[in-house]
């Protein structure tokens, strides 16, 4: 994916446009999203190992990289008065201002009028004239500093790069390039949020709510570290006061922002504003839980989606969202991942499920230590609730007995759940029985994840069974690393042969060879519904893998990933 290219404006031009026709439309295009697929694309969820890869990707970022931001932004501002102030006293007449006329005073035709009022200061009042002009000379040299500091950050941040900088990089990566093209890429698009940063601390000094022209603010990013800017809490209050005249902003996103509970606090005010509340990766911890309970407690707010992921939160933060979530009517996406979820939380999680006025449509709880014990008060919600559809329990303990229990809920006909996560759960081939009788009966569940268990062939035979049943409506299905072999690409290629609702199937990290190619083919063949088969990292020969990727020339576009 590539990143549109976006022109912004330096903050003292952007006060020129604002003079002219009052607006500023060129903030829109800097937004962009990341170029790397998540885990719901790919198929892999986020491993704990992962988290611990991103929190030390977060801290390398330098803890003074919002001070070169803010420091440029002010150096801008004070040069802009500073020229200004200079103008007025060395170019226009500013003895008028001071009731002196040029007529008066017996100006000669053509002389500079300033010129002739620091003459008239210094013969009438001597030492204010001496201290004028050397004023006007200290504050030349001060100006002169100025933009000697200001080179110096630009520099730094490298966003005053050389054109021909630009050949000598480009010969430089060699075989190297696309991973030089891809930091490129990233030191683009954290100078793109710089300068959006520095263009909300003018809105926020210019006060001029008509500048602001965009829904979705982006400064962080919940994938990538490296693309997110680390705010202090300066910049939490300019943004406050920047997007407070806005009635509805569709997303805030500061994922890997490191915020803190002290920048939560500075945004309070335009919290219950937003309706897609990205707050992944802040160190927000229980007290910031509270600040967002306060949030959602508000009767006009319009939060809609709310992520906290890998924050901290212990069972006091959680049970005070949980609580508050009981309160809220407008919350449709609550995604609590990575974080400490106690038996409390979950019963307080589950009261809300239960209620009719429920409005959560998914529920992320990835990571977050449920039991088969929690799994109970859930079971119990899904039974009554008819809102949730999207249900994420990866890397959790759940176990074979805890689905067993989960299925019993799935299996009612008035449950509506499309998508359910289950991997690495330490599930084996025991939980394949309920869930083959859940594929066979459930007329809504359309994607399935079981990655990162250990199902084998034996569990495989069965799922397959499934598979086969009209009724089922599976569209997604996910068994990346479960110990499969050769045998189950056989059973897959029969169980798939008549199906026509699977689209993309996952069998990342198994043990295929070149032995299952044959069946895979089969399979895409005979599936007319597939479109992707991902099959990375097996054991396939460099011929097999060749085999594979030429499979959907032949065939009509289903894509092989190998």
């Amino acid at each position: 994916m590539t990143e549109r290219e976006a022109n912004v404006d330096a903050p003292e031009m952007l006060g020129a446009r604002a003079a002219n026709d009052g607006t500023f439309s060129g903030l829109g295009a800097i937004m962009e999203e990341g170029d790397d697929w998540p885990h719901e694309v790919t198929g892999r969820p986020a491993s704990p190992e992962d988290a611990n890869t991103g929190i030390k990707g977060a801290e390398d970022i330098p803890s003074d990289i919002h001070l070169y931001s803010v420091s440029r932004f002010y150096c801008q501002r004070l040069l802009q008065a500073m020229n200004e102030f200079t103008d007025r006293v060395t170019v226009t007449p500013l003895d008028q201002a001071l009731f002196y006329s040029q007529e008066q005073e017996g100006v000669e035709a053509g002389k500079d009028s300033s010129t002739h009022f620091l003459k008239l200061l210094e013969e009438r009042d001597k030492p204010f004239g001496e201290t004028m002009v050397h004023f006007l000379e200290r504050l030349r040299e001060v100006k002169q500093e100025l933009q000697s500091v200001l080179k110096d950050i630009n520099d730094r941040e490298g966003c005053e790069e050389a054109p021909d900088k630009w050949g000598e990089r480009a010969r430089a990566w060699g075989t190297d390039g696309a991973s030089r093209q891809r930091e490129a890429g990233i030191e683009e698009a954290v100078r793109r949020k710089r300068r959006l940063l520095e263009a909300m601390h003018f809105m926020a000094d210019s006060c001029n709510s008509r500048l602001l022209q965009m829904g979705r603010i982006a400064l962080g990013d919940p994938l990538h570290p490296g693309r997110a800017l680390r705010l202090c809490p300066l910049d939490c209050s300019v943004l406050a006061v920047s997007l407070a005249p806005m009635a509805t902003i569709e997303e805030l996103n500061l994922g890997h922002c490191w915020i803190g509970p002290e920048g939560l606090q500075r945004l309070s005010a335009i919290l219950p504003q937003c309706r897609s509340l990205r707050l992944n990766w802040n160190g927000l911890g229980d007290s910031g839980a509270k600040i967002l309970c306060s949030a959602l407690r508000e009767p006009a707010c319009v939060v809609r989606e709310l992520w906290v992921d890998y924050n901290k939160l212990t069972g006091t933060g959680t049970r005070s969202l949980a609580f508050a979530v009981l309160k809220n009517q407008s919350l449709q996406l609550l995604s609590l991942s990575y974080n400490k979820i106690g038996e409390a939380t979950m019963k307080l999680l589950c009261d809300a499920l239960r209620r009719r006025c429920c409005t959560i449509q998914s529920l992320r709880l990835c990571g977050t230590g449920v039991t088969s014990a929690g799994v109970r008060n859930l079971t119990w919600a899904l039974s009554a609730n008819r809102s949730l559809t999207e249900l994420d329990l990866d890397h959790n303990r759940l176990g074979d007995p805890g689905v067993s229990q989960l299925c019993a809920a799935l299996i009612r006909p008035d449950c509506r759940l499309r998508t359910l996560r289950l991997g690495n759960n330490k599930l084996t081939a025991l939980c394949t029985l309920p869930l083959t009788q859940v594929l066979s009966a459930n007329r809504s569940l359309t994607q399935l994840s079981l990655s990162y268990n250990r199902l084998s062939t034996v569990g495989l035979r069965r799922l397959c069974t499934a598979l086969r049943a009209p009724a089922c409506q599976i569209q997604k299905l996910e068994l990346d690393d479960n110990g499969l072999q050769d045998s189950c690409a056989k059973e897959l290629a029969s169980a798939l042969s008549r199906n026509q609702k699977l689209k993309a199937l996952y069998l990342n990290r198994n043990s295929f060879s070149d032995q299952s190619i044959p069946a895979f083919s089969h399979l895409v063949d005979s599936c007319k519904s597939l479109r992707y088969l991902w099959l990375w990292r097996n054991q396939f020969s460099a011929n097999g893998r060749a085999e594979l990727q030429s499979l959907h020339q032949d065939v009509r576009g289903a894509t092989v990933f190998v």
